[in-house]
C-alpha cells in the first residue's frame, strides 16, 4: 500500500472535495482519482462516496482515514527525528491542557529556552482528553494533563497541584456559603467530558452531593470565556486558582469559600510507556519538576 495514496485520501476528506483536494496535493484531477481508486481497489472496498456536493467517507473510509491519519503523524515524526539526528535544531513539541499552557507554562517555555537555546520550544493548548488523543495517535511525543486516576498507557511524571476554587464577580456580597447552599448558586461550569468537572464531581460525591444535583446555567469550552462571563452577570464557577490568580490581585474577581470542602487539581507530565526519551526531552521534564521552571502564575 502505497503511503501517498493514504495521503491522497485523508486530504481529500478534509477537503470534502476532489478537486480542492487536488490543488492541495499538487495533483490533476484525474490524477488524485486514480489513486484513491488504487487505493480503494488494493483494500477491495469502496472509501468515498461521490455526490455533486462532493465526497464523504464511507464507513469503511471513516476506519481507513483513522489509520491514515496515525501513520501520516508517524511519518511525520520520524521525519523529524531523523532531521535531528542530522544534527538540525531540536523541536520541542508539548502538547498541554489549556489551563497550564495559557497561564503557567509561558513563563516556564522562556527559562526553559534561556538555558537551552538549541532548543525550538512548540507549545499546544487544548484540553486533556485531547492531549491523550494526540499522544495516542502519535501526533505529539509530550504532553501535560489534569489527571484524577492512573492512565494505563501512559508514563506520569507529578508536576503540581493546585487548588479548585468558587469565584464570581468581584462585588457579589457573597463570601462564605455552606455545601447546601452550593445546590443553589447559578453555576456556569467547563465542556462535558472535562476532568476538572470529573474531579469536582468526586469530591462532591464524598460530601454527599452530585455533579448533576448543581444548579448549572450552562458550559464552556474556555477558561477565559468563563472569566469574562463572570465578571458581567452574577453567575459562579470552579476554576484552577492558577488560572484566575490575576483577577483575584486585580479585584475583578473574588474567592467564595464552602464550609468543611476544599478541592485540589493535579497536573502531570505524560508520554507513551513505548515511546523513548530524546535527551533534550529528558532535560525539559527534569526542568519543568524542579524548583527552576518558574511558573507565571
Amino acid at each position: 500500500m502505497d503511503i501517498n495514496y493514504l495521503k491522497a485520501l485523508y486530504i481529500t476528506a478534509k477537503c470534502n472535495s476532489i478537486s480542492v483536494a487536488a490543488k492541495k496535493l499538487h495533483l490533476s484531477q484525474p490524477g488524485l482519482s486514480f489513486q484513491l481508486q488504487s487505493l480503494e481497489s488494493s483494500i477491495g472496498k469502496t472509501l468515498l462516496k461521490r455526490s455533486n456536493k462532493g465526497v464523504s467517507l464511507t464507513p469503511e473510509g471513516e476506519i481507513v482515514f483513522n489509520y491514515a491519519k496515525s501513520i501520516i503523524a508517524i511519518e511525520e515524526n520520524m521525519k523529524k527525528e531523523l532531521k535531528e539526528l542530522e544534527g538540525l535544531k531540536k523541536h520541542l513539541t508539548i502538547g498541554a491542557c489549556s489551563s497550564l499552557a495559557d497561564y503557567a507554562l509561558p513563563c516556564s517555555a522562556y527559562t526553559f529556552k534561556q538555558i537551552h537555546d538549541d532548543i525550538d520550544i512548540n507549545i499546544l493548548s487544548m484540553t486533556s482528553c485531547q492531549v491523550l488523543k494526540k499522544l495516542r495517535d502519535r501526533e505529539i511525543n509530550i504532553g501535560i494533563v489534569q489527571s484524577i486516576s492512573p492512565i494505563s498507557d501512559m508514563t506520569e511524571v507529578p508536576i503540581i497541584k493546585n487548588n479548585i476554587v468558587l469565584v464570581c464577580d468581584y462585588n457579589v456580597s457573597t463570601s462564605n456559603i455552606s455545601i447546601d447552599e452550593l445546590k443553589d448558586l447559578p453555576l456556569v461550569t467547563r465542556e462535558s467530558g472535562s476532568i476538572i468537572n470529573d474531579s469536582i464531581s468526586m469530591d462532591l460525591k464524598a460530601h454527599g452531593l452530585e455533579f448533576n444535583d448543581l444548579n448549572i446555567l450552562f458550559s464552556l469550552n474556555s477558561d477565559e470565556a468563563i472569566k469574562r462571563t463572570l465578571m458581567h452577570n452574577e453567575s459562579y464557577a470552579f476554576l484552577p486558582e492558577l488560572v484566575v490568580k490575576h483577577e483575584l490581585h486585580d479585584k475583578y474577581l473574588k474567592k467564595i469559600f464552602i464550609k468543611d470542602l476544599s478541592m485540589q487539581c493535579s497536573y502531570s507530565l505524560v508520554y507513551r510507556t513505548d515511546y523513548n526519551l530524546k535527551s533534550f526531552e529528558k532535560s525539559f521534564i527534569d526542568f519543568i519538576t524542579s524548583g527552576h521552571r518558574c511558573f507565571c502564575y
